[in-house]
Parts: structure tokens; sequence; C-alpha cells
């Protein structure tokens, strides 16, 4: 069973990373984004360009380098809304990524984890099952060590006349 959710989450987690490997392609040179300068709404509706209002420009984004170098993270806005700017969207994108790898590595944490203790708890219920037999066995041989204890001491008691009669009390007109 384990087995099975490791090898999801391991499909899982190639297909992710073949498709973020697959969406970081190297722009074409002949997308040109100054164009697109009348305003940052229209700028940022290609993904492959971003707005700077450091000089009010709409300018190709540089994949290869990962973050714009030549704006500041401040000033740069892409992606959803022009009023969210460059460093606020890293900021929830890293926030959002992390959520996302605990609560991944939570749940990989709860499956390992509860067929564990199932397995742990069929062992107890086994040793204690086994250790209720050894308990019943002891149990055992002791009423009968007690039964033979008191067998020879009967026997010794008849030997030597001490027989305790089982009514001490008997009836006068008997004798």
């Amino acid at each position: 069973m384990i087995g099975r959710y490791l090898c999801l989450a391991v499909v899982v987690f190639a297909a992710s990373f073949c498709a973020v490997t697959a969406q970081t392609t190297t722009p074409k040179p002949e997308l040109d984004c100054t164009e697109r300068n009348s305003s940052c709404d229209e700028c940022i509706k290609n993904v492959k360009c971003y707005y700077c209002y450091t000089d009010n420009s709409c300018r190709l984004y540089p994949a290869e380098k990962i973050l714009p170098r030549d704006c500041a993270l401040s000033k740069a806005r892409w992606g959803i809304s022009c009023a969210i700017n460059f460093e606020a969207l890293i900021i929830a994108m890293s926030v959002v990524g992390g959520v996302i790898l605990i609560s991944f590595f939570c749940c990989i944490y709860c499956c390992c984890c509860r067929t564990s203790s199932k397995k742990a708890q069929e062992k107890y219920d086994k040793e204690d099952a086994k250790i209720e037999r050894a308990r019943e066995e002891r149990r055992l041989k002791h009423a009968e060590r007690r039964a033979e204890r008191d067998a020879k001491n009967q026997e010794i008691r008849m030997k030597y006349g001490l027989v305790k009669e089982d009514n001490p009390y008997h009836r006068f007109d008997e004798k």
C-alpha cells in the first residue's frame, strides 16, 4: 500500500517537474514587447513581457535570468495584475509553494504512519494474546499443583488419623 502511494507521489512530482521545465523556455527574439508601452495592463497581457514603472516601459521578460535585473523588483509588474509588484508576487508564490510542499509531505507522512501504526497495533495485539495465553497456562499449572498438594496433605492426614471430618457436628441419637 505504501508502495502505491510512493509511486503516485513520484509520478506527480515527475509530471510537475516536466511541466515546469517545459514552461521555462527561452523567449523568441521576434517577440517585441516595446510596442505594448501604452499601459501596464496592455503589457502584462502577454506573459513574456513585464512592465517597469521606473521608466514606464514594457520589456521582454529575461527568462534565462529568472528575475529582471534592469528594473527594481518593487517597480516591476508581471503576471496577475498591475497592482501587485514583483516582490509581493515572489513572496506570495513562495508561500503558496511552501504550503503545497509542506502539505504534500504531511500527506505522505500520514499515509506512512497510518499503515505502520496498524502494523504495530497488530504486533501488539499478537503479543498481548501470547502474554494472555502464558498467564492462563501458569494459572492452570498453579491450580493443578495446589490440587496435588491438597491430595498429598489429605493422604498424610488419613495415614496418621488426623482426618478432618466434613461436619464436626453430629446428632445425639446416632451413637
